[in-house]
């Protein structure tokens, strides 16, 4: 699938999304408070969403749902990284709504499912959170002979700002994606800003 920002440009200004209503889990009565309150909001949101940077259309399903939550084996609860995507993620129509696309990368080695699967979709919005400011890294998978494209994870990553506002400009800069078929992480900047023509898609975020 060929991707492509064609409604938007670099002096463009993206809003930083701001999230009202952090949760700071301390028990486990808390944390399953807080993964209870996840899939509520994006059971409820499993509407048609548009990205306005590229124009195509997405949607949320179980699958997205049950990666957010249960995002690898034995994972630590209370590990703030996923404590933050997880409030994150109660915001993850907007962020997508907002979101610019970055890079397209292919499937990592060695994956018994790997033949059916075409690559992954990189995708970045601002977000600000107790005060600190986060680029939102949205990753998409997209399968053979299907449209549908497939939300596996929403990570957080923080950078020192002020303005409630950021040009796409600077949103791209000083982004890293790990490349598997690599094995080293691939840098962005705004000179990787890809902004053309592209043909028409319907997503489904899942």
């Amino acid at each position: 699938m060929r991707l492509q920002n064609k409604n938007i440009n670099l002096k463009n200004r993206i809003p930083f999304l701001t999230v009202q209503d952090y949760l700071n889990p301390k028990t486990y009565k808390d944390i399953n408070i807080l993964k209870e309150k996840v899939k509520n909001i994006l059971y409820n949101n499993k509407n048609i969403i548009t990205n306005k940077a590229t124009g195509f259309n997405a949607k949320i399903t179980n699958i997205t749902i049950n990666k957010i939550i249960h995002p690898k084996p034995n994972f630590k609860v209370f590990n703030t990284r996923y404590i933050n995507n997880l409030n994150a993620a109660c915001y993850l129509n907007t962020l997508f709504k907002n979101a610019i696309y970055i890079d397209t990368l292919k499937p990592m080695k060695n994956k018994t499912n790997n033949k059916h699967e075409i690559g992954y979709h990189h995708f970045v919005a601002p977000l600000k959170m107790n005060g600190q400011c986060y680029k939102a890294m949205i990753t998409v998978k997209e399968k053979i002979n299907s449209k549908i494209l497939y939300v596996i994870s929403v990570q957080l990553f923080p950078f020192n700002y002020f303005k409630k506002d950021i040009k796409v400009k600077e949103l791209m800069e000083n982004i890293n994606i790990w490349n598997y078929e690599l094995n080293e992480f691939n840098h962005y900047s705004c000179n990787n800003f890809i902004a053309d023509s592209i043909d028409e898609y319907v997503w489904i975020i899942a």
